[in-house]
């Protein structure tokens, strides 16, 4: 017969007087064997993502990641806005003449369509617009909007900046009546 199972024999007395303890002794042991058998083998289960990753067909973690984190930056921060080139400004700047003026609040979500904006800005300023403002806005959404409402102003002025530019204009809630006196023109994400 083994030692340790002789020691036990002579010990189970004591363990007989006590099962309490021994009980909660010999949960808490296999508690912990099973947390570590089951942190060894999540470790083992990621193992083989990241060593096979060169096989073909397969793709590695880091190459997952990043595709997610591409994704991930796309549709929350987008990518750089191309502004108007100084024939585009000029073009859009002509067009606005011809459109009864009424107040355009011109907005950008972040830096990267700033440009942008500015530029509808300046072709604005140019056409003489005085009620033309420019600033940061939030909650824009994806591409290029103007609104609110499909009314004449918004439908001249979406047209008249996807004539003179490779801009696509998106009306915000065409179904509901244009804003009296003022449409906003907003460069949102550039999720493209």
């Amino acid at each position: 017969m083994p030692d340790w199972i002789a020691k036990l024999l002579q010990e189970w007395p004591l363990v007989a007087a006590a099962p309490i303890p021994f009980a909660i002794g010999f949960v808490g042991i296999a508690v912990v064997i099973s947390l570590a058998v089951a942190w060894s083998y999540r470790k083992r289960a990621d193992r083989p993502l990241l060593d096979h990753g060169d096989r073909p067909g397969r793709a590695t973690a880091a190459e997952v990641n990043a595709d997610a984190l591409e994704r991930m930056v796309a549709l929350t921060i987008g990518s750089r806005w191309t502004p108007l080139n100084e024939a585009e400004i000029a073009a859009l700047s002509t067009r606005l003449t011809d459109i009864p003026k009424i107040r355009v609040q011109i907005m950008y979500e972040n830096a990267l369509g700033k440009e942008l904006a500015q530029s509808f800005y300046e072709a604005f300023k140019l056409a003489e617009w005085g009620g033309a403002a420019l600033g940061i806005g939030s909650g824009l959404g994806h591409g290029v909007t103007i609104g609110q409402g499909s009314g004449t102003a918004t439908i001249a002025l979406k047209s008249a900046i996807e004539a003179t530019s490779q801009v696509k204009v998106a009306i915000v809630r065409p179904d509901k009546p244009q804003w009296p006196g003022v449409v906003f023109l907003a460069v949102g994400i550039n999720s493209s």
